[in-house]
């Protein structure tokens, strides 16, 4: 673990724009899901420019970016307030199993705190059920809800 003691987020800045692309496609292509290197370009602007909705951090180990991780808010009656929702974690696969995603979930919680949030939750693929264990060990339990979505 103590290639963790020098990780931190850093939050990202529109400096930052092709470095995140980078990472975004390799999780993308991980997840199985299209990229479109344009598009991803202007969801970072908005993402940039929607602070209050969304924040974006890049996983820096030992000066070195490893990574990025990202969190959304919205708000709930049922959790008590603001939601933060882990959108996004991404860390480079030769970093993988060093500890990290669990470091990183934990300065997560703290900075959904900082932003007020009473809840943070986490989606979790049925394609990778190992997630459960990672998020479980870390305090987060299932409910018993399905999220359903509608593209608009």
């Amino acid at each position: 673990m103590s290639q963790c003691s020098n990780l931190e987020l850093k939050e990202a800045s529109s400096q930052d724009t092709d470095l995140l692309l980078e990472l975004m496609s390799g999780f993308n292509q991980e997840e199985n899901i299209n990229f479109d290197t344009e598009i991803y370009r202007e969801r970072i602007h908005v993402a940039f420019n929607s602070p209050q909705l969304v924040k974006i951090w890049m996983i820096v180990v030992n000066s070195c970016t490893v990574g990025y991780a990202t969190l959304t808010f919205t708000f709930s009656f049922e959790f008590g307030g603001i939601i933060a929702t882990i959108d996004e974690i991404y860390i480079a696969s030769e970093e993988r199993g060093k500890g990290l995603g669990t470091a990183v979930l934990e300065l997560l919680v703290q900075e959904a705190i900082l932003r007020g949030a009473t809840t943070l939750s986490g989606d979790i693929s049925d394609e990778k059920p190992w997630l459960s264990t990672f998020y479980e060990r870390a305090g987060f339990e299932r409910y018993p809800y399905r999220p359903y979505y509608k593209q608009l």
